[in-house]
């Protein structure tokens, strides 16, 4: 693994893994974001380890992320900017975040005054803070 690397396996995309995590997780929400977090359990783990062999040991402990941004937002530019901030931030800082944690992301419609990436990421970070998930 690249120094940094966000992995395939470090990405939520089913709907039924954001549908669990949204049910049986916590939520945390300011006036642009919307957090959901779940420490992993084996029916979430279940969901993905089904479609590929190999993916216990050291991945399965890795934090994982899935992202929402409607189109209420704005237009495919404003919301793919969004997406890639909100990447970004969980790409570089994913180290402070405690093993086993299930993370989405949802922008809500106030995301589009959020002005550059270090504002997301003071966002994203607090959000963190507050759920109590960065390691000590």
């Amino acid at each position: 693994m690249k120094k940094f690397a966000l992995e395939r396996k470090q990405r939520i995309k089913r709907e039924a893994e954001f549908r669990k995590i949204m049910k049986k997780g916590k939520s945390y929400a300011d006036r642009y974001l919307v957090m959901y977090v779940l420490e992993k359990c084996g029916e979430v783990n279940r969901l993905v380890s089904s479609s590929r062999k190999g993916t216990q040991g050291a991945e399965s402990r890795l934090p994982r992320m899935g992202l929402s941004v409607d189109r209420r937002i704005g237009k495919a530019v404003i919301r793919n900017r969004i997406k890639r901030w909100m990447r970004e931030v969980f790409r570089l800082q994913q180290w402070r975040l405690k093993n086993k944690m299930e993370i989405i992301l949802i922008a809500r419609p106030s995301a589009k005054e959020l002005v550059d990436y270090f504002e997301m990421e003071k966002r994203i970070l607090n959000l963190w803070g507050r759920a109590r998930i960065v390691r000590d």
